[in-house]
């Protein structure tokens, strides 16, 4: 992506710098970064206009549901939080979960799926599936659902994906991915090279998480680190990333691996981004593009069926 980069992302870069990745470096606690980014969404919440959200259960699963004004059922979105499996929740992302619900005239529901370190692999994953299939039980048609994941949640819907495809389920009509992170052995070349351009991501930190999530299991398995799975028969692919976080190339390989696979995919890399900048809609620009970008890909990919939303105005 090309264009200047907004004074707000430029000062939410040196927030993060400055403010965010020393604490993080400093405090390698899961349970404490668990307490932090709560907190956040609590001190700083995010509400999108014309957005009703309720708390539900769906396939024994707690979440939340977002639902455009206007919306009559038939596109559902199934958004898998970030929070590198030990932190996030449905109410840490209620600004994007909603944006997205509005601009595509959908329902976005947001599974509050079991963490690290209490509820290691493959809980998490077993928590999406379990919420995939009550959402086709409920009536939802696969060609009107789409799969949307940040960083550890863009994980676990390329791993979703492809334990539909193992196991022989239907599979939603789209996924996107923002900064996934699909590569847990963490070869890809950012992982150093941008490792003092990253304002937010430690890469050092990364192991603990990791350690936290798949302890002693093969990092190369395709449920833990779908780059290295089979991405062939998937359905169309959509990825963003910044490109000076240290989970560029995560992306950027995918991608690679979803082409020569014969899926079709796009990526966005977006310059001077720091990790999941769509998180931030309510004052930055850049967020409020990359998300008008997903909702075009989501409005075309998905069956039209329900489509009752507000226009994309994220």
């Amino acid at each position: 992506m090309e264009g200047p980069v907004s004074a707000q992302a430029r000062m939410l870069n040196l927030v993060l710098r400055y403010a965010v990745k020393p604490r993080l470096e400093h405090n390698p606690d899961v349970i404490r970064l668990r307490r932090e980014v709560d907190a956040v969404a609590r001190v700083a919440p995010d509400f999108p206009r014309n957005v009703v959200r309720r708390a539900d259960a769906v396939g024994g699963v707690a979440v939340e549901r977002h639902t455009a004004i206007g919306h009559r059922g038939g596109r559902t979105l199934l958004y898998l939080h970030g929070g590198a499996f030990v932190a996030g929740s449905p109410r840490t992302h209620r600004g994007i979960a909603g944006r997205l619900a509005r601009g595509v005239g959908a329902e976005t529901v947001v599974p509050d799926y079991r963490l690290a370190p209490e509820h290691p692999f493959p809980a998490a994953l077993a928590d999406a599936v379990a919420v995939y299939a009550a959402l086709l039980e409920e009536a939802a048609a696969p060609d009107a659902v789409a799969l949307v994941g940040d960083s550890a949640g863009g994980n676990l819907a390329f791993a979703l994906l492809l334990r539909l495809k193992a196991d022989g389920l239907p599979l939603p009509a789209a996924a996107v991915g923002l900064s996934p992170f699909v590569d847990m052995t963490g070869s890809g070349d950012s992982m150093s090279g941008n490792a003092g351009l990253d304002p937010f991501l430690d890469a050092a930190g990364l192991p603990l998480v990791v350690d936290a999530y798949a302890s002693g299991r093969d990092l190369r398995d395709p449920l833990l680190s779908p780059l290295f799975g089979d991405l062939s028969g998937l359905p169309p692919c959509f990825l963003q990333c910044g490109g000076s976080e240290i989970l560029r190339d995560d992306a950027v390989r995918l991608h690679a691996a979803l082409c020569a696979a014969g899926t079709p995919a796009t990526l966005e890399v977006w310059p001077e981004m720091p990790h999941v900048w769509q998180a931030f809609a309510r004052f930055l620009p850049e967020a409020r593009t990359a998300i008008a970008h997903m909702v075009a890909f989501l409005d075309a990919t998905l069956a039209a069926g329900g489509k009752h939303g507000l226009a994309a105005v994220a």
